[in-house]
């Protein structure tokens, strides 16, 4: 496959995904959603409704959390005080959860049958949540979706190019994910905006959207 459609490929799976995040927030009142894939050994965030909970996903990813837990388990987790019913080996994602206003949280594995391939639906609440047979029932219904989605991107591995490409993408899905958060909270604008933005950029400087996303999050990082 091109690069240039495995550039599209992972735009087109980033819109997906977060569409039924989207809906999935609206719809379930929590304060953000996230989805965590694994690739072969790659973990990353996929799709986030909100940039600045990203932190919590990269706790997990670094020492534990329920959202790691989740890739290989079928019962949800759902922690109705983040910091008080986390597991003893998770204070990271706890502290950090903490730190960014997450008083509850539920993970739910996403049942994908695509080889190598393990995602979890994340849902972050700022205030107590409260779970129903109905508010669960329609949860799973989201993360059902999310994996439908990413059987359909997964149908495209008809080559081990691909699969690579398919591997790469999910990688760099965190760093542009920050880089929207940074343009987001220094120009005062929305996700949509942001990305276009990124875009602009990219064909501007005649850079891959990825590395200009990269290169945003290094400069930015850099001590002043």
């Amino acid at each position: 496959m091109s690069e240039q459609a495995s550039d599209a490929a992972e735009v087109q799976l980033n819109r997906l995904v977060n569409l039924i995040l989207e809906a999935a927030v609206e719809a379930l009142g929590v304060s953000a959603a996230t989805v965590t894939v694994r690739y072969g050994k790659d973990v990353s965030t996929v799709g986030a409704t909100d940039q600045r909970l990203l932190d919590v996903d990269e706790a997990q990813y670094e020492d534990g959390g329920p959202c790691i837990a989740m890739l290989d388990r079928a019962d949800p987790i759902f922690l109705g005080d983040v910091e008080t019913d986390s597991d003893q080996a998770w204070e990271h994602f706890a502290e950090t959860a903490a730190l960014l206003g997450v008083k509850s949280s539920h993970s739910i594995h996403i049942p994908t049958d695509a080889t190598d391939l393990a995602a979890t639906l994340n849902l972050y609440s700022r205030s107590p949540l409260e779970l129903s047979d109905a508010w669960t029932r329609h949860a799973n219904i989201y993360a059902e979706q999310v994996a439908a989605t990413l059987q359909s991107a997964d149908a495209y591995k008809s080559t081990a190019t691909f699969a690579t490409n398919l591997a790469e993408a999910m990688r760099s899905r965190a760093v542009i994910e920050q880089a929207k958060g940074i343009l987001m909270a220094h120009e005062h604008i929305t996700d949509d905006e942001a990305f276009q933005r990124l875009t602009t950029l990219s064909e501007q400087a005649n850079v891959k959207l990825r590395d200009l996303a990269r290169r945003l999050v290094e400069e930015r990082s850099r001590p002043q």
